[in-house]
């Protein structure tokens, strides 16, 4: 007999699917299941149905009588959820060392023991992909419970090279589609000349601007926290996007759509990148361009500019730290010295 506690710090959805695995058989033997989930009736009443399992729930005035309890009485195992989902963020704190031993599903299929080896492999690769693939699927949107719909994939389009090029892509993605059922964003510059450009467009879902390198951090932890499925990025040979070119990868999507300047498109691999800056270096000049000396040059300069970027944003980031704090000691300094002698 394992005697196994499930605590709820995932969707309702993805957490029963889970108890019905666990009351199988699957996982465990002989299991004897324990829910630990929120107090709310609607939450309540739908893992009662599940037969066989014990429903305690997490009264908010009595959290911890309730988790000392659960202490007591000394599970075997206890499955907790790691997906990236933050509102339960305090919940997971909280259910640590309930149990003997500790299982944790990061979404995807994965099912691990909690050890210090998979603390940190999970962490490095939670910064490369904020939430599994499988979140859509698991995560209610809009009240919509039908589970044979085809889950929504999200897409945000870089407006990384000049609006013709974009307006080309949309249609090539028009015609041509390469998402089930896609939703797509674009990220664009602010300027009323661009935005207008789209606007109305009958592929596009939303518009999203920016200015430039402006509030670069916050756009980077709203658009990962959207967890997009696929990120349309385009490289024309424009220098005057390259900073946002390369903010497309840092966005942790699943899948990047590369196009060129010719309106052609791949999905990213490193194969394909690679092949993609071998045509590109080799290509022959056209009438008016640079030597290919000067090509190389400016190919092995875009190379050492994506190598930098992460330094440069730390630098950034320190100055910007700096006159924070500059500027907080200056308000309190005038502060003490309009005081009243």
């Amino acid at each position: 007999m394992t005697r196994i506690l499930l605590a709820q710090t995932a969707s309702v959805r993805r957490v029963r699917a889970k108890a019905l695995q666990i009351l199988s058989g699957e996982l465990y033997a002989e299991p004897v299941l324990t829910i630990l989930c929120a107090p709310d009736s609607e939450t309540v009443d739908r893992f009662r149905q599940l037969p066989g399992a014990e429903v305690v729930p997490l009264q908010q005035g009595s959290q911890q009588q309730i988790l000392a309890d659960l202490r007591r009485r000394q599970f075997d195992v206890m499955v907790t959820f790691w997906t990236g989902e933050r509102k339960y963020r305090r919940t997971k704190i909280a259910v640590l060392g309930l149990a003997m031993n500790t299982d944790v599903d990061v979404g995807d299929g994965g099912h691990f023991r909690l050890t210090w080896r998979f603390f940190l492999r999970y962490w490095l690769f939670r910064i490369r992909r904020p939430r599994p693939a499988d979140h859509a699927r698991f995560v209610l949107h809009d009240g919509d419970d039908d589970p044979a719909r085809e889950p929504v994939e999200r897409v945000l389009v870089i407006q990384s090279a000049e609006p013709r090029f974009v307006l080309r892509g949309l249609e090539h993605l028009q015609r041509n589609p390469l998402f089930r059922n896609p939703r797509y964003t674009l990220f664009c510059r602010n300027k009323p000349e661009i935005v207008s450009s789209f606007h109305g467009h009958p592929l596009l879902a939303a518009v999203r601007t920016h200015s430039e390198a402006r509030s670069a951090w916050q756009h980077l932890l709203e658009l990962r926290a959207r967890n997009y499925d696929a990120v349309v990025v385009f490289f024309t040979g424009d220098p005057s996007y390259w900073k946002i070119k390369y903010f497309a990868f840092l966005l942790g999507a699943r899948h990047k759509v590369i196009f060129n300047e010719h309106n052609d498109c791949f999905f990213f691999t490193w194969r394909a990148w690679a092949s993609f800056l071998t045509r590109r270096m080799g290509a022959t000049p056209a009438r008016g361009d640079l030597a290919w000396r000067y090509q190389a040059q400016a190919a092995v300069s875009q190379v050492l500019k994506a190598v930098l970027l992460p330094f440069r944003f730390t630098w950034l980031l320190l100055v910007w730290v700096r006159l924070r704090r500059a500027a907080s000691r200056y308000r309190s300094g005038r502060g003490e010295n309009a005081r009243p002698a």
